[in-house]
């Protein structure tokens, strides 16, 4: 009885900091894009061309009221957050069209790209980082990291520009604008399994090689027992909590920090229509994106405390 309740003070606890945490990001987002340079009501008036000549105030004045941004920031925010607060996210500013259509759109092919890399990501970066664990300081171990702090180092859109010359402008392999299937998920896949295996493999490197390193394998080994039961059945156990931690930050890194891939590779999804909405100033598509975000990564989280604390006993302990 006692497990129960504890188990659902914390499931309350937690939920209640994640909208606490969701009211702080997205007036935190608000804000930004209130004190931001630029009017949407001007930008939704001229279509986003600055050549078409002089908007009159008049004009400006009656989009903005017909936008609802005449209203003080507190007000406009207010109004958003008691809207979602009933399933409504608004429309957006530049089209009209429900944000929560658009999310839905874009939703798909975002996923599928993520949940892809991501799964590459692991398959690649779990075996090579204990091997390089294991075989410290050898060839494979030296090849690894130096390719790894080149992976580390180059920014995602200039690896995507190489990816894009090599393989669309020079081999002709794929089409420039991608296409909705898996052959236009390749290469935007392959930039952000680059990046996070980079770093993902030297992490899981290090996390063994601090268990290889510890007292209790230097007993077992004593003790005779064989080097892959070490590995397999204490050490890689013992990492298991830390390497759900990074996947778990790498799967909302990808989701959040694939605007810029999937605007080069014109991947249609949720990154690419965020970066269209902040050209616009689209206040209420920004909004859901980043609450859209936010949501999907604390969900994330929460799953990986519960599953952290069926796998480790004993972070469950040192919370109560």
């Amino acid at each position: 009885m006692n497990h129960w309740k504890t188990t659902v003070k914390r499931i309350a606890s937690s939920l209640a900091q994640t909208v606490v945490v969701l009211v702080g990001i997205t007036l935190i987002t608000f804000l930004i894009l209130h004190i931001s340079p630029g009017n949407p009501a001007e930008i939704w008036l001229t279509g986003g061309d600055a050549n078409v000549g002089q908007i009159s105030e008049k004009a400006i004045h009656e989009q903005e009221v017909k936008m609802g941004l005449d209203k003080p920031f507190l007000v406009q925010y207010g109004n958003w957050l008691l809207r979602v607060c009933q399933g409504d996210l608004g429309a957006s500013m530049s089209t009209s069209q429900p944000v929560w259509e658009s999310l839905a759109e874009s939703i798909g092919p975002t996923m599928s790209l993520t949940i892809t890399s991501l799964l590459l990501t692991i398959l690649i970066s779990v075996p090579l980082g204990i091997y390089c664990a294991v075989y410290k300081d050898q060839w494979l171990d030296n090849i690894v990291r130096c390719f790894s702090f080149l992976g580390i180092s180059l920014p995602s859109f200039f690896i995507s520009l190489i990816l894009l010359w090599i393989f669309c402008l020079k081999f002709h392999v794929f089409q420039v604008i991608a296409t909705r299937d898996w052959r236009g998920m390749v290469l935007p896949a392959a930039v952000l399994v680059i990046q996070s295996s980079s770093k993902l493999t030297r992490q899981i490197r290090a996390v063994v090689l601090e268990q290889l390193g510890q007292e209790y394998v230097k007993g077992a080994a004593a003790r005779g027992v064989d080097e892959r039961t070490i590995l397999f059945s204490h050490v890689l156990k013992n990492c298991l909590v830390p390497i759900l931690t990074w996947c778990s930050i790498y799967f909302g890194i990808m989701l959040g920090g694939s605007s810029v891939i999937e605007t080069i590779f014109s991947w249609d999804g949720v990154g690419k229509m965020a970066v269209e909405a902040v050209g616009r100033l689209d206040y209420y598509m920004i909004q859901g994106f980043v609450l859209w975000i936010a949501v999907i990564f604390l969900a994330v989280n929460l799953t990986v405390d519960i599953l952290s604390a069926v796998i480790d006993p004993r972070i469950k302990g040192a919370e109560k």
